[in-house]
C-alpha cells in the first residue's frame, strides 16, 4: 500500500489551553507512546482545584522552542535519552542558563537509568527528581506532579515578591531624590505609573491641611488628562465621583478601591500634620498583588523626606540574609560597585564553600547547618575584624577585606583546621576557598562588581576541580577555563574525525625478556600535530559525559589492532582502560560484549584494566558483569594495585585474574624498606589468592632483578619498551617473540 494515501497532520500542544488558570505541564519525550501514556493518566488531575495543560516536545530542540512561548511553566517532564544520548542532560543547562528559568521544576525521566546515573545526575545538574519509567506509576506521577506545582508556586511568589521588593526600592529611592514638596509628589505620580505597568486615564496627588482654614483639597500633581487642574482645588475636577471619593479617603483615613480608580492615603505628622492622596484612574481594575504593592509603597511615601526607616527596612530585606541575618551578595555587589579604585587595588576578595553542608543537611537537618553556618560566621567575625562577610547561598560567604597582604593561606588553614563545636559535638568542615586579590586583575577599573565576583566563582571552582582546598586567582586561571572548553569542543571533533589512536606497551617475562602481552594506551593527535595528553582530555571526558564515546572507541582500536597482530603472528593478549563512570553503567558490559561479538576476536585475547578503587567501590554492582567476562575467556587486571583500600575480603572475592604491582611501589624498591615491604607483600597475596603477578613501571635493572627475585615474574616499563605505535610494536615483537608462539 501507498504510504502517500495518507497524509499526517503534525501533532500539536492540545489540552487544556482553554481554561482559565491551567498549571502547565511540559512533557519533552520522543516516544509518541509513552508520551500518550502520560497524558492519559494526567488528563483528570487537579492541583490545588485547578486542571492541568499538557504540552508535549518530541526533542530537545522542540522543547528549547516552545519553553519560552510559556511563561507560566510550572513542571517539566524530560526524557534523557532523545536525539542523542545527553539531550535531555543538555537541555537542563539550556533551560537554567542560556533560558535563564531557575523556577521550572525538572524531572528526568529515563527508561535507560545507566545512561544518566542518578547520584552523578543530580550532583551535576539543576534537576528536581529523576525516575525510571519502568518504576512510575500512575499514582506516584500524579503525586510528583502534585508536590513539584506546590513548590514551583511558593518558589514563583518568592521571586515575585522579591521583584516587587526591588520596584519598591527603586521607586523610593528615586523619591528620596527629590527635595521639595512639589518634585516630590510628582515622583509618587510617575513610580507609581511604574509600579501599575499598564496605561492610565492620568494620575491626581492631592494636600490637604487639617488645621487649615482650607477645606478643599489642592492639586499638588497630575498627570494625563488632570494636568491642566494642576494647583486647583479637588472640586473643580469633572466627575463628582472622583471628588467624592477623595472625601471619603480623608474621613476613613484610609486607602479606597474602586472599579474605575483608586485612592491612596498617606499622612505625615513632621513637620506638621498633612495628608496626601493620590487618585490613580486606570483602563481596567487593579489586581490585587498590584494593590498590596500600592499599599507598601504608599506606607514608605507617608514618611516622605523626614523619616526613611521603611525604605531602610526594605533595603535590609533586599540586602541582608534572611537566617543569619548578615549581608548578601548583593551588598557585595554593591559595596564593589561603590568603592574607589585604590581601595579595590588594596583589597581581597574570597569565596569560601563549605563541601560536606548538604551532606550534613541530609544527616542533621536544615535547623542544624544553618546553625552550623551561624557557628562559622561568627568564627570569621571575630578572625577576621573589619572584613565585610556576606553570606553567598546556603554553603558559601564572601569576604572582601581591605588589606589583602594581611590574612594568606596559612592564615586560613590555622583558621579553619579547627572543627566546630555544636551541642558538645566537634564538626569537621571541608572547606575550599577562591580567593581574588583584586590588584592581581588586569585593567581593574573596566570591571563591574558582577565581573569580580565572578572571577572569585571560577577561582573557586578551579580549586575545587584541582582538589587544592585553597587557590589566588591568577590571570591564566581565566584563559586555562577557555582553552579547557576550546579543547573540550575540539574533543568532540576528534571522536568524530579519527584524531585519537593506540600506542601499545609490551608486557614481558622478565627472566628472557619474551613478549606476554601488550597494553593499549590512547593517545590524541591534535591536527597541529601537537600530541594531547591523556590526563589533559580523559578528565574532561569524563566530566562532559563524552566517556562512554572514548571508551568504545579504544575498545574498537584495540580490537583493530589484535586483529593486526594476529595477522603478523603475533598472539598475546592486548589490555584497554575503561573509567569508572562507565563500569557502573548497565549497558556497559553489554555494549562490550556485543562489540566484540561483532568484531570476530576471540575475547581470550583481551584484558580489561580496571583501577583497585574501582572494583572495590562499586563491587556490588560490577562483580557479576567481570565474572562474566572472565567465562567468556576475557583477562580482568586490577591496575595500581596497592594504592587503593581493598579489605582482605574483598581481595579474596575479586573477580580478576590478575594484579599489577603500582610504579610507585617498585620506584620505592631499594631506596625505603617501606617499598621492600610492600612489593613483599603484594607478591605474596596475589600467589595466596591465586593471581597473576606483573609490576609495571620497571626502569633500572636492580628493579627487575630484585622482582624476580621476589617471585614476581612479569614486568612492564621502559626497561623493555616503551609505549609505541602499532606499526613499531610489530617490529619490535619480531626480536622478542617468534612467530606462531603463543603466550596461552
Amino acid at each position: 500500500m501507498s504510504k502517500e494515501l495518507f497524509c499526517f497532520a503534525p501533532e500539536v500542544n492540545e489540552g487544556l489551553e482553554s481554561v482559565t488558570g491551567a498549571w502547565q505541564v511540559l512533557s519533552v519525550e520522543d516516544d509518541p507512546q509513552y508520551q500518550a501514556t502520560l497524558h492519559f493518566s494526567l488528563r483528570n488531575l487537579q492541583v490545588l482545584g485547578r486542571p492541568l495543560q499538557l504540552l508535549k516536545a518530541q526533542s530537545a530542540a522542540q522543547a528549547v522552542s516552545l519553553i519560552p512561548q510559556y511563561p507560566n511553566l510550572s513542571v517539566i517532564l524530560l526524557d534523557v535519552v532523545m536525539e542523542q544520548d545527553d539531550a535531555g542532560l543538555r537541555l537542563v543547562r539550556t533551560i537554567r542558563e542560556v533560558l535563564g528559568n531557575a523556577t521550572v521544576r525538572i524531572i528526568l525521566l529515563t527508561g535507560q537509568p545507566g545512561m544518566a546515573p542518578r547520584e552523578d545526575v543530580m550532583r551535576r545538574f539543576d534537576i528536581d527528581d529523576y525516575w525510571c519509567k519502568s518504576e512510575l506509576t500512575s499514582e506516584h506521577l500524579h503525586t510528583i506532579i502534585t508536590g513539584n506545582i506546590r513548590t514551583w508556586q511558593q518558589l514563583t511568589q518568592l521571586q515575585q515578591a522579591r521583584q516587587s521588593l526591588q520596584l519598591l526600592i527603586d521607586a523610593s529611592h528615586n523619591l528620596y531624590a527629590k527635595r521639595d514638596l512639589d518634585s516630590f509628589a510628582q515622583g509618587v505620580l510617575e513610580e507609581i505609573s511604574q509600579l501599575l505597568d499598564h496605561d492610565n486615564h492620568g494620575i491626581v496627588c492631592t494636600q490637604y491641611q487639617p488645621k487649615s482654614q482650607q477645606a478643599a483639597s489642592t492639586i499638588i500633581a497630575a498627570s494625563g488628562a488632570y494636568r491642566q487642574y494642576l494647583g486647583a482645588s479637588v472640586e473643580v475636577l469633572p466627575e463628582p465621583s472622583m471628588v467624592e471619593a477623595f472625601r471619603l479617603a480623608a474621613r476613613s483615613q484610609d486607602h479606597l478601591f474602586f472599579p474605575d480608580y483608586s485612592v491612596f492615603y498617606f499622612g505625615s505628622e513632621a513637620p506638621e500634620p498633612r495628608i496626601y492622596m493620590t487618585m490613580v484612574r486606570c483602563t481596567r481594575p487593579l489586581e490585587e498583588a498590584q494593590i498590596s504593592l500600592l499599599k507598601v509603597f504608599c506606607e514608605n511615601v507617608r514618611t516622605g523626606f523626614v523619616n526613611v526607616a521603611l525604605y531602610n527596612r526594605l533595603g535590609e530585606l533586599a540586602y541582608r540574609d534572611p537566617h543569619l541575618g548578615c549581608f548578601n551578595g548583593n551588598w557585595l555587589l554593591h559595596e564593589l560597585e561603590t568603592m574607589r579604585k585604590s581601595d579595590l587595588e588594596r583589597a581581597q576578595l574570597m569565596l569560601l564553600r563549605v563541601e560536606n553542608v548538604n551532606d550534613m543537611n541530609v544527616t542533621f537537618g536544615a535547623a542544624f547547618c544553618q546553625t552550623l553556618m551561624q557557628a562559622l560566621y561568627d568564627k570569621l567575625q571575630l578572625a577576621l575584624p573589619g572584613a565585610l562577610i556576606v553570606r553567598m547561598d546556603e554553603a558559601s560567604f564572601g569576604l572582601l577585606q581591605a588589606q589583602s597582604d594581611r590574612y594568606d593561606k596559612r592564615f586560613f588553614d590555622r583558621l579553619l583546621e579547627a572543627p566546630l563545636t555544636l551541642s558538645g559535638s566537634a564538626h569537621s568542615l571541608a572547606i575550599t576557598l577562591g580567593v581574588v586579590v583584586l590588584g592581581d586583575v588586569p585593567d581593574l577599573a573596566a570591571h563591574s562588581g558582577d565581573h569580580l565576583v565572578h572571577l572569585a566563582l571560577s577561582t573557586l571552582d578551579m580549586a575545587r576541580y584541582r582538589q587544592c582546598g585553597y587557590l589566588r586567582y591568577q590571570p591564566q586561571i581565566e584563559q586555562a577555563i577557555a582553552e579547557r572548553y576550546s579543547l573540550l569542543s575540539q574533543l568532540r571533533l576528534a571522536l568524530n574525525e579519527d584524531q585519537l589512536f593506540l600506542e601499545l606497551q609490551p608486557k614481558v617475562q622478565m627472566t628472557d625478556g619474551s613478549l606476554v602481552g601488550f597494553e593499549a594506551l590512547v593517545r590524541w593527535r591534535h591536527p597541529e600535530g601537537k600530541i594531547i595528553r591523556p590526563d589533559q582530555f580523559i578528565p574532561l571526558a569524563e566530566m562532559s559525559g563524552l566517556i562512554g564515546r572514548l571508551d568504545h572507541k579504544v575498545l574498537r582500536m584495540t580490537l583493530d589492532a589484535i586483529k593486526a597482530l594476529h595477522q603478523a603472528g603475533i598472539r598475546v593478549p592486548v589490555a584497554f582502560n575503561a573509567s569508572g563512570i562507565e563500569l557502573v553503567r548497565p549497558l556497559f558490559f553489554e555494549t562490550l560484549q556485543q562489540t566484540i561479538q561483532e568484531s570476530g576476536v576471540d575475547p581470550c585475547w583481551l584484558e580489561l584494566e580496571i583501577t583497585e578503587s574501582q572494583a572495590v567501590q562499586e563491587y556490588d554492582l560490577i562483580t557479576p558483569n567481570l565474572n562474566r567476562l572472565i567465562q567468556m575467556g576475557m583477562q580482568i587486571s586490577i591496575d595500581d594495585f596497592g594504592t587503593g583500600y581493598s579489605s582482605l575480603t574483598h581481595l579474596a572475592e575479586l573477580e580478576a585474574t590478575t594484579l599489577k604491582i603500582d610504579k610507585s611501589f617498585v620506584q620505592q624498591m631499594g631506596v625505603s624498606e617501606y617499598g621492600d615491604e610492600l612489593v613483599t607483600v603484594i607478591i605474596r597475596l596475589a600467589s595466596r589468592f591465586g593471581y597473576k603477578i606483573i609490576a609495571e613501571g620497571v626502569e633500572t635493572q636492580a628493579q627487575r632483578d630484585q622482582l624476580l627475585a621476589l617471585g614476581c615474574p612479569l614486568g612492564q616499563g621502559y626497561l623493555f619498551a616503551r609505549p609505541m605505535p602499532l606499526a613499531d610494536a610489530l617490529v619490535w615483537s619480531e626480536s622478542y617473540l617468534v612467530k606462531g608462539r603463543e603466550s596461552r
